[in-house]
C-alpha cells in the first residue's frame, strides 16, 4: 500500500491492525500478525470463535467460506478439521497453506507488539460459562491481563469476562449513535472499559467522544483506512484507531 500513515502527523495515535496487517496479508492468521509487528503497528486486532472441539480459533466468519478452501460453520468442525484447511490462498498464492492459527497460537506470537491485543468474541451464544472462564484464564496465564481488550457485541459476554477478571479491559462494540448512548452509562459504571464504535458514529456525533472521555471512558473506532478521516478523528479527540492499511511501511 503506497498511500499509508505518515506517522508523524498522528504520532499519539494507536494504530490498531484490523485482523493483523490485513492489507497485505490473509486477515487473522500468523502471517498478517507478523507483518503488522514487522511494519510497527501498536496494537493488533483479532476474532475469536470455538471450533466443535471448544478451542478457541481466530477466524472471523460464522464459516470458513469466505477464508478458506472449504465450506461449513466454525462451529460444527472440529480443531483438526480447521487445521487442515488452507486459510491463506484466497488471499494470494505466495500464502497458500496458511493455517486457521488456535487462540494459543495468536498470543504466543504477538507476544512482542508494544501495546494491546483486541481479541473480538464472535458467535458468542455458543460459548458457555465454562468456555468463557476458560478463554480468560488463558490470557491471565499468558500474561496478557494487563494489555488486553475484550472486545464484543454481546455485552451479556462481558460482563460474564468481568466476573473473571476485573483488570481485563472491557471493549463495548457498537454500530449506531443510538446503540453508543444506550451502553455508555455500563461503561462508566464498569470504570475499566472502552467503547468501539464505527468510526463514521463518531465523525457524525463528536459529542459522543467528547462525552465518553470526560467520563472516564475511552474510545476505540473500525474500520478507517483515509488519512483525511483519520485527522478528523483526532480533532475530536479520537485517537485509538482500528486500520486495514494504516500502519507504517
Amino acid at each position: 500500500m503506497e498511500d499509508n500513515l505518515n506517522r508523524t502527523a498522528a504520532e499519539k495515535t494507536e494504530i490498531i491492525a484490523h485482523r493483523g496487517f490485513s492489507a497485505i496479508a490473509p486477515e487473522n492468521t500468523l502471517a498478517a500478525f507478523s507483518a503488522a509487528i514487522k511494519h510497527q503497528a501498536d496494537s493488533i486486532e483479532f476474532d475469536v470463535q470455538l471450533s466443535k472441539s471448544g478451542v478457541p480459533v481466530i477466524i472471523h466468519d460464522a464459516t470458513v467460506n469466505r477464508t478458506t478452501n472449504a465450506r461449513g460453520k466454525v462451529k460444527n468442525k472440529t480443531l483438526d478439521q480447521l487445521k487442515a484447511l488452507d486459510a491463506g490462498s484466497w488471499f494470494s498464492p505466495q500464502f497458500r497453506g496458511e493455517p486457521i492459527p488456535t487462540l494459543a497460537e495468536a498470543l504466543n506470537a504477538l507476544k512482542d507488539i508494544p501495546a494491546f491485543i483486541y481479541p473480538e468474541v464472535k458467535s458468542s451464544r455458543y460459548w458457555s460459562e465454562t468456555d468463557i472462564d476458560k478463554f480468560v484464564r488463558s490470557l491471565i496465564e499468558t500474561g496478557w491481563e494487563d494489555r488486553c481488550v475484550v472486545a464484543c457485541f454481546n455485552h451479556n459476554f462481558l460482563n460474564q469476562v468481568r466476573q473473571v477478571s476485573s483488570r481485563i479491559v472491557l471493549g463495548y462494540s457498537v454500530r449506531s449513535a443510538w446503540g453508543y448512548k444506550k451502553i455508555l452509562p455500563s461503561a462508566i459504571a464498569d470504570g475499566n472499559a472502552v467503547i468501539i464504535s464505527k468510526y463514521t458514529v463518531l465523525l457524525r456525533h463528536p459529542s459522543l467522544a467528547q462525552s465518553s472521555r470526560s467520563q472516564g471512558v475511552d474510545v476505540v473506532v473500525w474500520t478507517v483506512d483515509s488519512e483525511k478521516d483519520l485527522h478528523k478523528l483526532a480533532n475530536i479527540g479520537v485517537v485509538r484507531v482500528i486500520t486495514n492499511s494504516l500502519i507504517k511501511t
